[in-house]
């Protein structure tokens, strides 16, 4: 490569380094505000969008602890058949 064909290489190296400083700073940036709307929505849900998702938190383990109160009194009836 000549000397001419190296400066090209180095000015579009030189132009793609400034690219990517500035793409990353855009980044940085929209991370920012995604976690800043994060934040507000879930202060905006407040008490009430955690004592939701408790609530079917609990719904649901109550109904798996029926499920299985269920099971276990098929197999006594069956176990008491058997005698």
């Amino acid at each position: 490569m000549g000397e001419t064909e190296n400066n090209v290489v180095l000015r579009l190296l030189r132009e793609i380094r400034s690219q990517q400083v500035e793409d990353g700073r855009r980044l940085q940036r929209v991370e920012r505000r995604v976690d800043e709307s994060h934040d507000a929505v879930v202060t905006a849900m407040g008490v009430a969008g955690v004592a939701q998702v408790a609530t079917e938190r609990h719904g649901e383990g109550m109904d798996e602890i029926r499920d299985e109160i269920a099971a276990l009194k098929r197999r006594v009836q069956e176990l008491e058949a058997r005698k």
